[in-house]
């Protein structure tokens, strides 16, 4: 695998000078300077530009003599909001950055996806990217970002990686998975089931303890947009077919046979705060409805 998979055909390569490589213990793009980020928001495409790691030359900062001065890790991020890097970075690694170097690093973007470039020996700096390297020491771009452009870009594009999976802490996590479920990437019908069966569950939710034909039980549920997410990762996890049958699960098409279902299903609804509110799979409805006095639809059957 190389750089370039990790682009889009037309992606920026953005580099940034960095103590060492990615990993679990700082896995975020930190900066010091404000600046930097809106930088980043108004220029990187998240999907579609990548950005480098280069080793540092100081060697108390970048303590590995093999990562100085070296193309050392890539990685997609996203540009849209700046986080605070304490909430990004383990407690203890934080703490004891503090205490060594002070808030210095306070802004924070998440990464999407990350990998190191294969090594030892790593790519040098000064051998793949000249220009690019040299611009770091101007001084508008001290604790910033360069591009590296045409036949530079094109060098690190070609350079080898390995993909590597970054230890996240939770809400690092569901900012990032929320972020997927809503990506424009995702087939658009999709998404419209999955909001209108979201929205399914929150009205049988805010119904409970109506008194009509029947008295509705009281029912608890995570928010909209956390149903939401869950729905997504259950079709994702399925790869849009029926949890009972195996067939393909059709959205947008109006037949009734191959509408995605929220009815629960007793041995395997999922519980939340003590009630059965949410489907723990994906499965086609029958025909079978039952049609009140003002024409709406009711008592899904499932297959």
């Amino acid at each position: 695998m190389r750089v370039a998979d990790m682009m889009k055909p037309g992606g920026r390569v953005f580099l940034k000078s960095e103590w060492g490589q990615i990993s679990d213990e700082w896995p975020c793009v930190s900066f010091t300077k404000r600046s930097v980020g809106d930088q980043l928001r108004r220029e990187f495409v998240a999907g579609r530009d990548v950005l480098v790691y280069v080793g540092t030359t100081d060697p108390e900062t970048t303590r590995l003599p093999e990562h100085r001065s070296r193309l050392i890790s890539a990685v997609t991020i996203e540009p849209n909001q700046v986080l605070e890097t304490r909430k990004i970075v383990p407690l203890d690694v934080w703490t004891k950055s503090n205490a060594q170097w002070g808030d210095r690093w306070p802004y924070s973007m998440a990464v999407i996806s990350a990998a190191n470039i294969v090594g030892p020996p790593f790519p040098a700096a000064h051998d793949v990217i000249p220009a690019a390297y040299r611009s770091f020491s101007e001084i508008a771009n001290r604790g910033g970002v360069v591009e590296a452009l045409e036949s530079e870009r094109e060098a690190i594009m070609s350079l080898d990686i390995e993909p590597m999976s970054l230890d996240l802490r939770e809400d690092v996590r569901a900012y990032l998975e929320l972020r997927s479920s809503l990506s424009p990437e995702r087939d658009s019908l999709v998404k419209k089931s999955v909001n209108r069966m979201a929205q399914l569950i929150v009205d049988r939710v805010e119904r409970g303890g109506d008194i009509g034909v029947k008295i509705n039980p009281i029912r608890y549920a995570p928010n909209l947009s956390d149903l939401y997410v869950l729905l997504i990762r259950k079709w994702t996890n399925q790869r849009g077919r029926c949890s009972l049958c195996g067939g393909h699960l059709a959205t947008g098409n109006g037949s009734c046979m191959q509408t995605v279902s929220t009815a629960p299903t007793a041995p395997t609804t999922t519980r939340m705060s003590g009630s059965r509110t949410s489907p723990a799979i994906w499965r086609k409805t029958s025909t079978a409805r039952t049609i009140s006095s003002n024409g709406s639809r009711s008592s899904v059957a499932s297959i």
